[in-house]
């Protein structure tokens, strides 16, 4: 296969270097992927900025801009290189829950899926982790999916694995995103008399717990697979708006065209 690496780490980052150690001997790797540490960047674009590009070898670029920019880049750039799968990560952290909207992890390879490459996003559980080796050979074992035509191409796997000895692991869950909220803390530190400074950390809240999140599958030590797809369309509100559409028409003051 033809794979287009990337993560919101930046380029050095161990995980992504895991994943093409892994990789590179049996599948055709292109690595373009943020030049510094761009974690939490969601899906922002250096829209209007200039963009800085190091080829750092064969087949690899850091980009000094966004995961986002990064996937936009060698989509449109990397002429030579049509890929037939992104992956995104691996990301030291999990990506579960609210996550998924602050994540430059999975903002990569959303930006995939909107350029219709399907994608997978993989993270472990822990944001100290060091040894991602299990990690990288669980990727590799993901190819299958799409080899075999079983995975939809329209989908992105948020893919979200406890950082355990693989011993450890109790298996593997195809869960469902979960709804949850950052509980925000704000610490303060040592500012002057007209400047405030403060660092952001905080803890996740899980709304309705059922078992059957993301959240809570990662936390009892399972693999977590979260298929996720690009409309957020709720339509189960379309007939209730629908309604409300046809009163304020009935009573409309003025003629409008036809």
């Amino acid at each position: 296969m033809k794979i287009l690496l990337t993560n919101d780490d930046g380029i050095d980052a161990p995980g992504l270097q895991a994943v093409v150690r892994v990789l590179e001997g049996e599948h055709d790797c292109w690595v373009v992927a943020p030049a510094g540490e761009r974690s939490a960047s969601s899906h922002s674009i250096s829209l209007g900025e200039k963009l800085v590009i190091e080829e750092r070898g064969p087949k690899c670029f850091a980009v000094h801009g966004t995961p986002a920019d990064c996937v936009k880049f060698a989509l449109s750039e990397l002429k030579d290189f049509l890929p037939d799968l992104l992956i995104s990560g691996i990301n030291p952290g999990p990506n579960t829950g609210v996550s998924v909207y602050y994540s430059g992890t999975i903002s990569a390879a959303r930006e995939g899926l909107i350029n219709r490459l399907p994608a997978i996003a993989v993270s472990v559980g822990d944001k100290k982790a060091k040894d991602f080796s299990f990690a990288a050979a669980f990727t590799r074992t993901l190819l299958e999916g799409y080899q075999k035509g079983i995975f939809p191409r329209d989908i992105l796997l948020s893919v979200n694995i406890p950082a355990l000895p693989e011993s450890e692991i109790r298996g593997i869950k195809v869960a469902r995103q979960a709804s949850s909220r950052f509980i925000e803390e704000f610490i303060r530190e040592n500012g002057s008399d007209s400047e405030r400074i403060y660092r952001l950390t905080g803890e996740i809240e899980v709304f309705d717990p059922d078992g059957t999140t993301d959240e809570e599958v990662l936390s009892k030590h399972f693999i977590a697979i979260t298929p996720l797809k690009l409309d957020l369309t709720d339509y189960s509100s379309i007939p209730v708006i629908e309604e409300w559409v046809k009163k304020v028409e009935a009573i409309w003051p003025s003629p409008r065209p036809t």
